[in-house]
């Protein structure tokens, strides 16, 4: 099962990127919030490809990474053991009764449970602005 099937609202993925929804090996997390309400984790990474039609917006604006922001909803665990400095992963969602996510790489490691998956926003910027 692709992780974009556990996802409770798929469609601006698929909207962006078609059946060539991008795989999670090699994203750029930046950012983790956690939140008492749900309780709920947000979690922002960069893609690693970007779509071959995107938005006429984006090609006008010269961007070139894909964003997308994750809720994590009705946590039941969670751990983060490692979070270093260029925060690279492999990000794996994946669904066996309750939703089950983590992030792992030398400079990351996250683990957690949840009840669902949710997509925030999806946007993209020009890697050479930052």
């Amino acid at each position: 099962m692709r992780w974009i099937e556990v996802i409770s609202n798929p469609k601006p993925v698929l909207a962006i990127y078609g059946d060539s929804v991008p795989p999670l090996e090699g994203v750029r997390i930046e950012e983790i919030c956690l939140s008492p309400d749900g309780p709920t984790l947000r979690l922002r990474f960069d893609l690693p490809t970007f779509p071959v039609n995107p938005p006429a917006k984006w090609r006008r604006g010269g961007l070139d990474v894909v964003q997308l922001e994750v809720s994590f909803g009705g946590l039941h665990e969670i751990s983060i053991d490692r979070l270093q400095t260029n925060p690279v992963c492999d990000l794996k969602i994946r669904k066996d009764g309750l939703l089950q996510f983590s992030a792992e790489s030398e400079s990351v490691k996250l683990l957690g449970v949840a009840d669902e998956a949710t997509i925030l926003r999806i946007s993209a910027y020009a890697m050479g602005s930052f």
